[in-house]
C-alpha cells in the first residue's frame, strides 16, 4: 500500500485479525477464493487448532504482503485487496487474465 504520493503507506494496522485480505473472482462467475497473507485458513479453523492465537497479527505490519494463491483455470480475473492503515480500511481492484 502507498500514500498518494506513492510512498510505503504508514501507521498499518491488522483488519479482522489479519495484515491484509484479498479474493480472487473470475469474470465467468466460477472462481471465487478468499485468501490471507498468512494463508487461507479458514479463521474458525485456526482458533479450533490453536485457540490461544487470538486470529491476531502481532508485531508490526508492512505495507507490502503477499497473497499466495494458484489460479485453477486461465482467464480473467478481478482482484480485491483490502489492507487497513490509520483507522482506514482501504480497497484495491486489480485486473489480471491468467494463461
Amino acid at each position: 500500500m502507498t500514500d498518494p504520493q506513492g510512498n510505503p503507506a504508514t501507521q498499518m494496522q491488522p483488519y479482522l485479525g489479519m495484515a491484509g485480505h484479498a479474493a480472487f473472482v473470475k469474470t465467468d462467475g466460477t472462481v471465487f477464493a478468499h485468501t490471507h497473507p498468512e494463508g487461507s485458513a479458514a479463521m474458525a479453523d485456526v482458533m479450533l487448532t490453536n485457540p490461544m492465537s487470538g486470529m491476531e497479527t502481532s508485531g508490526p505490519i508492512a505495507p507490502e504482503v503477499d497473497f499466495p494463491y494458484g489460479f485453477p483455470t486461465a482467464g480473467k480475473y478481478r482482484i480485491f485487496v483490502q489492507m487497513k492503515h490509520g483507522g482506514t480500511v482501504e480497497t484495491g481492484v486489480f485486473d489480471a487474465n491468467v494463461q
